[in-house]
């Protein structure tokens, strides 16, 4: 099977090949900067050389010497990460590993930005002008992290006060594909122990240019204001904090040809014109909490923290389906407008203790607590179906109005222990488990349709679940780990209850029968961290089990328990500093393979059909390739630039008819490279200033990203400038 697949994509792995064994990587970002780099992947602060696990590291360095205009587009370069925007350019998630942004855990300042009424998870709803430092865990992190960490976790740390009485930050990010201007403003400074920053951002963009033009109906407005207080004192800290974001997607319009599949007009010609309008998808938050350090010679730290968050969003939906006739029948439009608005609360907390325990043994132990209450309406709001004869007056029925309301819970309860046990000098070992407790409540449905399918009651569950991780640090600038970590995820109030119809002519309907997915993984890997080169590799498998997925059933669609999934790949990252000439060579490859296996009950005919496939929409092979220069030209003025190509291998999944019998291949992304080029200056005194210029897309390449439902920028340009002092 491994000799088929390489055989298939001769190309990307002989690219791959010449990457690694030309230069090597991090690709504007901190991903392989191992030395000395602080990372909390374990809830504890400790250095990347220490941690078990796959680590991506993004700096606030990265923001300036490679702006980005999203926080989702700043992780896309790190391997194993990648960013789709489910068509919508203006609400971009991450998938980890191939997994889907549902089964990442997005974390601001340890709050779980969670949507219980979504198709394609969390959006990373924050500005790129707070980020003080994000941290990937790739793989499983349930032990630690909770449900939905089965996929990995996104954990975005802000900025905090400063090390003077008062400062001030300005940053100018315009971006020419789509003639966007963010302007980001910060007031921050620390005085005695106390310290403050206040953030204010915001950007509009038009529809975005791709090489082909334009792409109507694409542009995006935000929002974002942030303040936080806090107090730090020898053995502790104190802090409060409120966020609000708020913005507006326009979504391109999509139009489907085809054969209509149901009803009365079964194999006749249709096309589905669908309009989407997102008006408001809105996160508003606050959160405190203490840290004490240092209470006795066995008790390290104490952490507590407490949040409440208000997710809204709002949908306009217009399907219009056009109908004509193979024969002599009449010409059917059918116009349908909804509207849906979600309103979702969540609160909850964590509590941790960190213990000392002799020597070898450093044992954390804590409970997080997390409730989500959903408020969804789905508003009918009329339309027509239009009948034309071949001869003869059109007759129109009017589509009835109608107002539908659901509330829904879940409330998760977690409580966690891990032990990082140091047995040797060279070797250290961490253990860890949690047991979960999920109950989901369905409070309120008067659609009779999710009445009629059984969407009522409520659900629930409990798991343990493990984790061990080896590091082996006994040869100089090297670190050798292990890891076997196991997830769990429960469903979602959506999967469970509600469904969706959204941008489409077939709902998805809910299934209350779902099971929780659960996972094993498997990882290898190490990190060398020379004074000129560093490397960041790991191989790892997955196997999961109640894959929750969706299926046709003629119709409609509904969410159902796939039998396993199973993904595995290896990824790798590495640069080298050429020192005479302050020259910084990269290279990042993932090679992934996922494959899914299930049986299901044949729609005609009854009995029961396996098939198992590896097309999953999931590129084999991508990653970068580049050179980086730097330079101090003037007094405290560096030069930085930054050559790289990016790529990927083509993308393919696949649809089977309603009996199962046939299955159809889909390309869903071509094979696609890109030539970027940023060149900037950077002050390096005191009152610290920086000028990027970025070209990307240079080739202007026709391209579009697996996950992405529009086509992605042509060439353009960022411009980015900003000063702090």
């Amino acid at each position: 099977m491994f000799y088929s697949m390489f055989k298939r994509h001769t190309l990307w792995c002989a690219l791959a090949v010449f990457t690694l064994s030309g230069s090597s990587a991090h690709a504007a970002t901190d991903e392989v900067q191992t030395r000395e780099v602080k990372v909390t992947a374990t809830r504890t602060e400790k250095d990347l050389m220490e941690v078990p696990m796959s680590v991506g590291v993004i700096t606030v360095a990265a923001q300036k010497t490679n702006p980005q205009t999203s926080v989702a587009e700043m992780l896309a370069h790190i391997p194993g990460v990648t960013v789709m925007d489910g068509g919508m350019p203006g609400g971009k998630r991450v998938m980890i590993r191939g997994e889907s942004p549902m089964r990442s855990l997005v974390l601001i300042d340890g709050i779980k930005v969670s949507e219980q009424k979504s198709m394609s998870g969390s959006a990373i709803l924050i500005d790129t002008s707070q980020i003080e430092r994000i941290e990937v865990i790739k793989g499983p992190a349930s032990v630690l992290y909770g449900s939905e960490a089965i996929g990995g976790v996104v954990n975005i740390i802000t900025k905090k006060g400063g090390d003077k009485p008062i400062g001030f930050t300005q940053n100018f990010i315009y971006d020419s594909s789509n003639n966007g201007l963010e302007i980001q403003s910060a007031v921050f400074g620390s005085y005695k122990g106390f310290n403050y920053r206040f953030t204010a951002s915001g950007v509009n963009a038009d529809d975005r240019w791709a090489a082909d033009g334009r792409i109507f109906n694409s542009g995006y407005m935000n929002r974002y204001f942030s303040g936080q207080l806090g107090y730090d004192w020898d053995k502790g800290s104190v802090y409060l904090r409120a966020d609000k974001y708020k913005s507006e997607i326009s979504i391109p319009t999509s139009i489907v040809s085809g054969y209509h599949s149901v009803g009365s007009y079964a194999g006749n010609n249709s096309t589905t014109t669908v309009e989407l309008d997102l008006p408001k998808w809105n996160r508003d938050s606050i959160s405190g909490g203490v840290e004490l350090r240092e209470l006795n010679d066995y008790l390290a730290k104490i952490k507590l923290n407490g949040h409440y968050q208000n997710m809204e969003k709002k949908f306009n939906n217009n399907i219009n389906v056009h109908v004509t006739p193979t024969g002599m029948g009449p010409t059917v439009d059918v116009l349908t407008k909804t509207r849906t608005i979600n309103d979702q609360d969540s609160y909850g907390g964590s509590f941790q203790t960190e213990w000392t325990l002799g020597d070898s043994h450093y044992v954390i132990v804590g409970m997080d607590y997390n409730k989500d209450n959903l408020d969804a309406k789905d508003i009918r709001l009329g339309g027509r179906t239009q009948i034309t004869p071949p001869f003869g007056v059109p007759s129109i029925i009017p589509i009835a109005t109608g107002n539908y309301r659901y509330k829904a819970s879940q409330e998760v309860i977690g409580a966690f222990i891990q032990d990082e046990w140091t047995f040797h000098e060279d070797w250290a070992l961490t253990l860890g488990l949690r047991e979960t407790w999920v109950r989901s409540e369905f409070k309120r449905n008067n659609s009779p349709v999710l009445a009629l399918i059984g969407s009522t009651g409520d659900a629930s569950d409990s798991k343990l679940v493990g984790n061990a991780g080896l590091v082996y640090s006994g040869i100089k600038d090297v670190a050798l780990r292990a890891m076997w970590s196991q997830g769990y995820r429960f469903p979602a109030l959506n999967q469970l209850y509600l469904g969706t119809v959204h941008g489409s002519t077939t709902p998805t309907y809910p299934n209350p029968d779902l099971s929780p997915e659960t996972s094993n993984s498997f990882e290898i890997g190490a990190r060398i961290a020379k004074p000129d080169w560093n490397v960041d590799i790991a191989a790892f498998y997955t196997h999961s089990q109640n894959y929750i997925t969706t299926k046709s059933a003629g119709s409609y669609n509904i969410f159902t328990n796939m039998d396993s999934a199973e993904t595995f790949g290896i990824e790798f990252a590495a640069d080298y500093t050429f020192r005479p000439w302050n020259l910084t060579s990269y290279t990042t490859v993932t090679w992934l393979h996922r494959e899914y296996e299930n049986e299901v009950s044949l729609v005609n005919g009854g009995g029961r059909k396996s098939y198992k496939t590896s097309l999953t929409d999931t590129p084999p092979l991508q990653g970068a390739v580049g050179v980086k220069w730097q330079k101090e030209v003037f007094a405290a003025t560096n030069l930085f630039t930054d050559l790289n190509l990016h790529w990927a291998a083509k993308a393919k999944s696949y649809s089977y008819d309603a009996d199962y019998t046939g299955r159809f291949q889909t390309t869903n992304s071509h094979a696609w490279h890109t030539l970027n080029f940023t060149v900037g200056l950077q002050g390096t005194e005191e009152h610290k200033w920086n000028v990027a210029l970025s070209l990307r897309n240079i080739l202007n390449k026709n391209y579009r990203q697996a996950g992405n439902g529009v086509d992605d920028p042509g060439f353009h340009a960022v411009l980015a400038v900003g000063y702090e002092f």
